[in-house]
């Protein structure tokens, strides 16, 4: 029965154990993103969701890569912001779940979608990531594919950014 016992003790340590390792895997994951400034988006009728703007050419580089499903949010977004409109395309390597792409002039009016883009959760070079159409565009933001706020943006709808 002892023997029992401490079998039973040691089964519901290793379980908790590995349950806490998991939750801190999960916030591992998107530990960079507090480096990044955060804005809103809104949309016409005045929803908004919260966006980590990549600024940097590191963090732009770095994107929603490596980053877990569990710990990006479907009321999150990552805006990519630039100084003037080229043609713009996105590839996804270490990515860990689909993304919907909202293409948009200087003044945030969504000029082209790239709904469904596949994660592809390894390293490679571009010829075997997928990559998201181009687009003529200034800025472009990301959103989880099919996420609630993916679902409303649409061609033709302008979207504000302010700050929190």
């Amino acid at each position: 029965m002892i023997l029992h016992q401490r079998g039973l003790k040691l089964i519901i340590f290793l379980y908790t154990f590995a349950f806490f390792c998991a939750c801190n895997a999960q916030n591992n994951s998107a530990k960079h993103l507090k480096a990044y400034p955060q804005s809103y988006l809104y949309l016409p009728n005045g929803e908004k969701f919260k966006v980590y703007i990549a600024q940097s050419p590191a963090q732009q580089k770095q994107g929603l890569s490596k980053i877990q499903s569990i710990d990006f949010s479907n009321q999150e977004g990552m805006l990519f912001p630039e100084e003037s409109m080229f043609v713009r395309q996105f590839w996804m390597p270490e990515t860990f779940f689909d993304l919907d792409l909202f293409f948009m002039n200087q003044d945030y009016y969504i000029l082209g979608v790239h709904r469904g883009l596949k994660h592809y959760p390894k390293k490679g070079d571009r010829s075997q990531v997928p990559l998201s159409k181009k687009v003529f565009s200034q800025h472009v933001v990301e959103l989880k594919a099919g996420s609630y706020f993916a679902k409303k943006l649409m061609p033709g709808m302008q979207l504000k950014l302010k700050k929190k």
